[in-house]
């Protein structure tokens, strides 16, 4: 990788870990996965069926992403270039030799790796405690093994793997949001309502198959057949939710830059 990307990555990662909103978030995550864990006993009230440790892990992490991650990720994304340019930092930055493609990448790569950490967050604490409350073993029926536990482990990492390609597409569109807005308010307001409004509209006007924030979802959705006892069908759904993903990611990046590079941020 370029030199100059790694070395504004370093100094992006040790702004990551200074900012108070890294903790705050996986704070949050931990809290709500360990909520489920007290109500698991109401929502899975059949600890010995089985499937039932799988289903927790999978249905608490994809209702803590979709209601609070994704906003966390937003928000984390939308203050890279305000938060930046209002303290001022911006400016002495680009003073320096500094290539604004680099800067603008590794801010794009930066977000999204906080979205894998907050992802890796959440994930392990509900392994956690679905191991505590509900254990892991092979998916049997009538005595038949049906799936081996290796097996329902390895189509979990595939369905995690593919939650981070719509992350990827947040990321950049709240990175777009932050070099178009004067300042971090406007950001993210923008940012986290617009998206917001799209998924109340997005059913009513029809949109739904071309937005990217439809498929962060969907791999949960596949993979959760396993726990239910029948075999995961990942097509064509994968593809859908590799390609609507990925063009936003690309269209999103490709303008923010374009603006970013033309920006004036002297004044």
């Amino acid at each position: 990788m370029n030199s100059g990307i790694m070395l504004c990555l370093r100094n992006e990662f040790r702004k990551m870990f200074r900012m108070k909103l890294t903790y705050f978030s996986a704070a949050c995550a931990v809290g709500i996965i360990l909520l489920w864990g007290i109500g698991a006993e109401y929502f899975f009230p059949e600890k010995g069926q089985p499937g039932a440790g799988y289903s927790f892990v999978l249905i608490s992490t994809q209702t803590t992403l979709n209601f609070l991650g994704v906003i966390l990720v937003l928000i984390f994304s939308s203050l890279q270039v305000t938060s930046e340019s209002s303290a001022g930092t911006l400016q002495m930055v680009l003073v320096c030799p500094v290539k604004r493609t680099h800067f603008y990448v590794s801010k794009l790569l930066t977000g999204w790796v906080f979205s894998v950490l907050l992802l890796a967050v959440m994930t392990g604490t509900a392994l956690f405690v679905s191991g505590l409350s509900f254990g892991y073993g092979d998916f049997t029926e009538g005595g038949i093994i049906l799936f081996r536990k290796s097996r329902i482990f390895i189509d979990m990492a595939f369905c995690y793997g593919l939650v981070l390609v719509p992350l990827l597409a947040y990321c950049s569109f709240g990175l777009l949001v932050s070099v178009l807005a004067k300042n971090t308010g406007t950001s993210i307001g923008i940012s986290v309502g617009g998206v917001l409004f799209l998924d109340l509209a997005r059913e009513r006007l029809g949109l739904s198959p071309y937005l990217f924030q439809s498929y962060i979802e969907k791999p949960f959705e596949l993979v959760q057949s396993i726990t239910e006892g029948f075999a995961v069908v990942w097509k064509p759904e994968i593809y859908r939710i590799l390609g609507i993903s990925l063009i936003w990611a690309l269209c999103c990046a490709a303008i923010g830059l374009l603006v970013f590079k033309r920006k004036d941020y002297k004044n």
